[in-house]
């Protein structure tokens, strides 16, 4: 079988990591929130893991009502659980690699980040990013949740390394024995976008234009790109992603409206209110007053 460039690049660097697993303890992030604070945070709905590569992770969540920052150094793992929050604050540059675990699919991609500009940004590319529409099954499913519960009375910490060999063992097997689907360039870099927007779309400050310098395209190709695949612009679509998301977050009652809609990138507090109302046919106070018992 013949592998993408892509899909070579990160089965190597599965192939090294499970060489020499790190020894550092895995980093779990259980019930991480939003921060309360100008740093791009990114929020998803399903679990995954991080693995920096060189050079080291700086993190940033809020468990039990307090900030808490953390590095990640190379070799080591960050596996954060669904719907959980975190936000890249690095002080150096790094790479990493991720996967993520969706319930039709798994995707592997390689980043490369800077450090943390004064103003919050933090420039990152893709170096490689693959992904197929099979998944590690129920088998999968088993070792994520363990790696959610606590650890085993006498392993301790250990428990999480041991599950993480096996875990991305797992993963590796399945880059290796995937099909290839052949898909066109404008398919992959569509799926791409995808995929981009699924981690951003919280970010108040994701906009048409940076996503179109992210993926090297001038806006207006861009746009014309966009609607071609989505059938829309880019702000509705951006927008239906917030809407769907805002339905997780007001049905969890320590949030208030207000709250709802800063997490999930509106600061016009009327403008996600007549955007949710045009949506769904009710206010968000109203869904919430549904949602109550």
């Amino acid at each position: 079988m013949r592998f993408s460039d892509d899909r070579t690049t990160v089965l190597a660097v599965l192939t090294q990591w499970l060489a020499a697993p790190s020894s550092l303890p895995v980093v779990r992030v259980l019930e991480g929130k939003k921060p309360e604070n100008e740093h791009p945070a990114f929020f998803m709905e399903v679990p995954r893991l991080i693995v920096v590569l060189d050079g080291r992770g700086t993190f940033l969540t809020i468990e039990d009502g307090r900030e808490v920052v953390f590095d990640v150094a190379p070799g080591q793992v960050l596996f954060l659980a669904p719907f959980t929050w975190i936000c890249p604050v690095p002080r150096v540059a790094y790479r990493s690699f991720s996967v993520i675990f969706r319930p039709d699919s798994t995707r592997l991609t390689v980043h490369a980040r800077r450090a943390a500009a004064a103003d919050g940004t933090v420039p990152s590319r893709y170096l490689a990013q693959w992904r197929t529409q099979e998944t590690l099954g129920a088998k999968g499913e088993r070792l994520l949740q363990l790696l959610r519960d606590p650890p085993a009375a006498r392993l301790g910490a250990r428990t999480f390394n041991l599950l993480m060999e096996v875990l991305l063992a797992e993963v590796t097997t399945l880059a290796e024995r995937a099909p290839e689907h052949s898909r066109s360039t404008q398919t992959v870099l569509w799926q791409s976008v995808c995929d981009y927007l699924s981690e951003h779309w919280s970010d108040p400050q994701l906009s048409r234009q940076g996503t179109a310098e992210f993926f090297n395209r001038h806006p207006n190709h861009f746009s014309r790109f966009f609607h071609a695949h989505a059938k829309q612009n880019f702000r509705k679509y951006v927008n239906e992603i917030r809407l769907e998301r805002s339905l997780h977050f007001l049905r969890d009652l320590r949030y208030n409206v207000t709250d709802v809609a800063l997490l999930c990138g509106f600061t016009d507090l009327q403008y996600f209110i007549r955007c949710f109302r045009q949506r769904f046919g009710f206010t968000p106070g109203e869904y919430r007053k549904r949602h109550e018992n």
